[in-house]
């Protein structure tokens, strides 16, 4: 899965996902169960200024489907303090997604400055309150049928490798040859992963002369 900023060409995909949200989904994310989104809020949710307001997708590698999105707000008043909200399409929820998309808004929400997520969520949302731990210290407080949290971001997991990305991405693609020992042991791939993990020779290839990486690359590989 590949999660990375939002563009303003993806609106048409952002309807698209927004088509394939049940209506238990959508009343859960907008309070509302609208048969689609309006033009004016397609094209709010799409030009972002990345610092005051951020929005990321989720796109599985082999498709161009956003099958996931999740934003933040900075609130005028709390420059410190963020409205943040995911979404996940219905075939894809359970999987993990929903967390990986918040583990990465908690990221860009650290870089601009950004200490404390708050949302409000339907009670019966379990799943979305099942989340927000992960990000650091939750406070809640009911009123009736919603809850009004607010999460103090803990700090953001360190990155995983640039090298064990690639790996994993292209055995995820299946165009794979088996790593020998030796050369597991020269790129220093997890012993856990050895007995699992195949890589293109081009992958391969590139590693020993891997491209250049800059340190505010948006994209993110899950």
């Amino acid at each position: 899965m590949r999660i990375r900023q939002v563009r303003p060409d993806d609106a048409p995909g952002l309807a698209r996902a927004y088509a394939n949200l049940g209506e238990q989904s959508r009343y859960r994310r907008f309070f509302t169960v609208m048969p689609e989104l309006p033009d004016a809020t397609l094209k709010t949710a799409v030009e972002v200024d990345h610092v005051n307001q951020e929005a990321l997708i989720a796109v599985p590698l082999l498709s161009a489907e956003i099958v996931g999105e999740c934003r933040f707000i900075r609130l005028p008043d709390q420059p410190g303090t963020a409205e943040a909200g995911v979404t996940v399409v219905d075939a894809w929820q359970g999987r993990g997604l929903g967390s990986a998309l918040l583990a990465r808004l908690s990221q860009c929400a650290a870089g601009a400055g950004i200490e404390y997520f708050t949302a409000e969520i339907l009670a019966e949302n379990r799943t979305m309150l099942a989340l927000l731990p992960a990000l650091g210290q939750v406070q809640t407080e009911s009123n009736g049928p919603v809850v009004s949290a607010r999460v103090e971001l803990g700090e953001p997991s360190p990155p995983a490798h640039p090298v064990l990305l690639d790996l994993l991405t292209a055995a995820a693609r299946g165009d794979i040859v088996s790593v020998p020992v030796l050369l597991r042991q020269l790129i220093r791939i997890p012993e856990g992963l050895a007995h699992i993990v195949r890589w293109p020779v081009s992958a391969l290839l590139k590693t020993w002369r891997p491209a250049p990486r800059t340190p505010d690359d948006p994209t993110t590989h899950y």
